[in-house]
């Protein structure tokens, strides 16, 4: 931990004041300035700005205007949006007037800069590798720095606007590059008129192809770290480390940001023990589940396993029903290896023929033939009939189609595949898929070697759908630090009343059981606003518990690009140890949690990228506890190592992830919801 660096370059402040340039008035180009932003030069220069009560100014910062009333301003003394919104417009300009790139400005910190990519450009593309630049305010040393992070590459159409409409819709057509802006196509309609369609390049997104039968966005993927590293380091020394960008940023030819030992800490990796059959430990499921067996085997005396499967596919469910009852390599089959007694029901296997509309043939199936949930419990592996080069679209809707239908019948699935079946190495997605069916007939593979406490624990994911633009938020509920969990449900994201209702009523449950619980610890899957958290206290006090309950809201991120990293450079992989934390800013941390354990990682457990932490608290005074805070991180560090989907190690907690799964799945259900059956299992990993 003695060699970590940020992807941070630190901006010293000018040597004097800098001239600026403001008018009251809009004249031409120019930024407006909200009056949060004002600087006490602004305020001394403008004084009818305090009289008139005005709440904008404009400005072309360093660039003189005519009517522009130039003021000099002291960059250390003003305060953090103004500071923000200078450096972000001189980066701006930098680079699109100088460097002559394509900037695409996000929101108050951040641009975006498009750099052209010879290696990734084809006949049908031109590429481009995606960089961006947020300039932040740490508070804590009170100035400026630039994080640099890589996004991914962007491909632009080579046909223009007016060639490719002639196969696909306009209405899928997003972002286009119309001259050297970087603009919506629907925003470019209304901003320009007589627009010259033959100059209008569209940029491929999910929706082109999928309409094209594409898989270019399929191998889109965030680089490791030495990649990712390599790339953000390129960059600096192309466009950064220069006479010419430290003459107008000071300070950032000085390279990365080292982290400072004190703004580091690191989670017990005893904390990392999981509790296997008879109490047994190991940390690591991949080795250690098929040794020392589940910690809570299969409740069923009997399993019926059916096969639902197209026509076509029979060969195939034949080679998968072969492995569960011989195995493979080190996998000796679903009973040793899970220890789930099972029989393989040929007779109730649902065999279908069309496959973009099997249900009425489920149906028919299911009036011919009595399953008996008596004697044994049913539990389907559908074999989904669709090939990668099918759209997207069409395999979720069946699938969660059969997914459903299957639910309402008591019946949880498992779903494969069939091109996947099959070849020495389908051994390890027969343990993974072991390992899914035993969590969902409510065995546990594992669990956490803790001491149960009396806290309420809630994970609220969410899923945004492109095709209706809607954000669905799932919530998972767990009733103490086991990670254990008693209830799933969803909302639409407006819905935060009946969040707040839902919660409220598993507080209420937990005191009939349990009694008050000692603290509420809120997973939430980004920044949980005032608006949101404001119905949950209210419902909580309606219940007039003996003592208030403390919420702790931890807002977890994914940090894949466009935000703050660290880099262990006393390592080749460049990742930092499972269980480091960083302090990023007033209780936001960065918690590395992947599989690396001390000096070994195995490559083919993958390069996790650090989770984005904040944490908050109703009662402010909590956060100043140190411990509190350690043990709200620990937390989410070992519910990430619950996930039953995979023996992979993971780096979400599944208090979102599995919310985050219910979310993208639950709102395409043709009835209304999670049928009960369901709300307490993990039918959905």
């Amino acid at each position: 931990m003695k060699n970590l660096y940020f992807n941070i370059l630190t901006i010293n402040w000018p040597n004097e004041p800098v001239t600026l340039y403001f008018s009251l008035e809009e004249n031409g180009r120019a930024k407006r300035l909200f009056k949060n932003s004002f600087t006490k030069e602004i305020l001394e220069a403008f004084p009818e700005i305090e009289l008139q009560g005005l709440e904008f100014i404009y400005t072309s910062f360093k660039y003189p205007k005519h009517g522009f009333m130039p003021v000099k301003v002291d960059l250390q003394t003003a305060n953090a949006d103004f500071v923000k919104h200078y450096y972000r417009d001189s980066l701006s300009w930098y680079f699109k007037k100088d460097k002559r790139l394509l900037v695409k400005n996000g929101y108050i910190e951040n641009i975006e800069l498009w750099v052209p990519s010879s290696k990734e450009s084809d006949e049908r593309f031109n590429a481009y590798e995606r960089f961006s630049l947020r300039v932040q305010y740490e508070e804590e040393n009170k100035r400026p720095s630039i994080i640099l992070s890589y996004e991914h590459h962007s491909k632009v159409f080579r046909m223009n606007f007016k060639e490719l409409t002639t196969f696909i819709p306009s209405s899928a057509i997003g972002k286009v590059i119309y001259g050297h802006q970087i603009i919506p196509f629907e925003k470019l309609q209304k901003k320009v008129d007589n627009l010259d369609y033959e100059k209008i390049y569209p940029i491929l997104r999910r929706e082109i192809a999928d309409i094209m039968g594409m898989d270019e966005l399929d191998r889109e993927r965030v680089p490791r770290y030495n990649r990712y590293f390599d790339k953000i380091d390129t960059f600096y020394k192309h466009f950064i480390n220069s006479v010419e960008f430290e003459a107008d940023f000071p300070g950032t030819t000085k390279g990365f940001m080292k982290v400072p030992a004190t703004f580091v800490n690191q989670v017990n990796k005893a904390k990392a023990e999981l509790s296997f059959e008879d109490g047994k430990t190991g940390q690591n499921p991949k080795k250690d589940f098929r040794i020392l067996h589940p910690a809570v085997k299969c409740p069923y005396s009997c399993v019926n396993i059916i096969f639902v499967y197209h026509k076509d596919d029979k060969a195939k469910r034949d080679e998968l029903a072969n492995y569960l009852k011989h195995g493979l390599r080190h996998y000796k089959g679903l009973l040793e290896f899970s220890k789930i007694p099972n029989f393989i029901d040929e007779a109730a296997d649902i065999c279908f023929t069309d496959k973009d509309n099997p249900i009425p043939e489920f149906q028919a199936k299911f009036d011919s033939y009595k399953y008996n949930n008596v004697e044994a419990k049913y539990f389907a592996i559908y074999l989904t009939p669709f090939t990668k080069a099918e759209t997207r679209r069409q395999v979720n809707r069946v699938y969660i189609q059969v997914k459903e239908f299957l639910l309402n019948k008591n019946i949880v699935c498992q779903g494969i595949e069939p091109e996947h079946i099959g070849g020495d190495d389908f051994v390890f997605t027969l343990t993974n898929m072991s390992v899914a069916i035993l969590a969902k007939l409510g065995g546990l593979p594992w669990r956490l070697k803790v001491e149960p406490t009396k806290e309420l624990v809630i994970g609220v994911g969410a899923h945004r759908n492109y095709l209706d633009e809607v954000t669905y938020v799932s919530s998972a509920f767990c009733f103490d630090n086991s990670g254990r969990f008693n209830a799933f449900d969803y909302f639409i994201r407006k819905e935060t009343k009946e969040l707040a209702g839902l919660i409220s009523l598993k507080v209420r449950e937990f005191v009939v059981a349990n009694g008050t619980p000692t603290k509420l610890v809120i997973h939430f899957y980004k920044t949980m606003s005032k608006k949101e958290l404001e119905p949950i206290e209210r419902a909580l006090a309606a219940l007039e518990l003996p003592r208030p309950i403390p919420i702790f809201i931890v807002s977890i991120n994914k940090t894949a690009s466009a935000d703050i990293l660290a880099f262990d450079k006393d390592v080749n992989h460049l990742m930092p140890d499972s269980g480091v934390y960083i302090k990023i800013g007033r209780k936001k941390y960065l918690l590395f949690n992947n599989a690396r354990n001390g000096n070994y990682h195995n490559k083919q457990d993958g390069y996790h990228f650090p989770l984005k932490m904040a944490i908050d608290c109703n009662n402010k005074e909590l956060l100043e506890d140190t411990t509190t805070v350690h043990n709200l991180i620990t937390q989410v560090y070992q519910f990430s190592r619950l996930y039953y989907k995979s023996l992979a190690q993971q780096n979400l907690p599944v208090t979102i992830k599995y919310s985050e799964i219910i979310a993208g799945m639950v709102p395409y259900f043709k009835g209304d919801g999670i049928p009960e059956f369901a709300k307490d299992k993990l039918w959905f990993i």
